[in-house]
């Protein structure tokens, strides 16, 4: 179950955003790594894990279209109330295959629908459209990645991109690995950091940001 409320935030403005029954105050992603990269009118950005929104709607500000892709319904319907004319939103779960649906596996809270995932297998879920990674990013010159996961299905890294905001979470065995390996070809491929590098000390310690050099 959840509540929706409207709520105001420096970096972003007013906007809508999903609160759990029993929840103090709305959840917000943290937004420290996206500020990181500097915008520019030109850019076009591919949001995907894009929640309800908030790195779509601080983006728009500067550049010229955002792509946002959100697989669950839920926070998709919030997604649509929160974007403005620069902003188009896909309910679609980007996958880093040609599958045309992908299963969306639901936490006990998915109402708030944060931490769905289509790896982090769990009992409930729902089958939702499905996007090629390549297609999706395949005009962006920015890609912002939040996917619970899936990020290490994917072949991150694309020759239009000049710069990447990833979080990385902790699901699989050797999520670390597959992390690091991630983050040994960003470099590799001209890529810096422009946040702190995840040593993941900690539940937090997974987010990231890096433009090419």
């Amino acid at each position: 179950m959840h509540e929706i409320e409207k709520i105001k935030n420096k970096l972003i403005g007013e906007f809508w955003a999903i609160k759990r029954v029993g929840a103090k105050k709305p959840f917000q992603n943290p937004m420290a790594a996206c500020k990181t990269i500097k915008l520019y009118e030109a850019d076009i950005v591919a949001d995907i894990g894009a929640y309800i929104g908030e790195y779509s709607l601080y983006a728009s500000k500067f550049v010229k279209t955002v792509n946002a892709y959100e697989g669950s319904p839920n926070t998709f319907k919030v997604l649509c109330m929160n974007k403005n004319s620069k902003i188009n939103a896909y309910n679609k779960i980007v996958v880093g295959d040609d599958s045309k649906t992908a299963r969306l596996y639901l936490t006990k809270c998915s109402g708030q629908g944060a931490a769905n995932s289509i790896v982090n297998i769990k009992k409930d879920f729902i089958d939702v459209p499905a996007i090629n990674y390549n297609d999706a990013i395949k005009n962006a010159t920015i890609a912002k990645i939040d996917v619970e996961g899936a990020e290490y299905n994917y072949s991150i890294i694309n020759d239009n991109l000049r710069a990447i905001i990833l979080e990385f979470h902790r699901i699989g065995k050797n999520y670390k690995d597959k992390a690091n390996q991630i983050m040994h070809d960003l470099e590799n491929a001209g890529f810096k950091s422009t946040y702190k590098i995840p040593e993941f000390k900690n539940g937090w310690d997974t987010n990231s940001a890096w433009i090419r050099s």
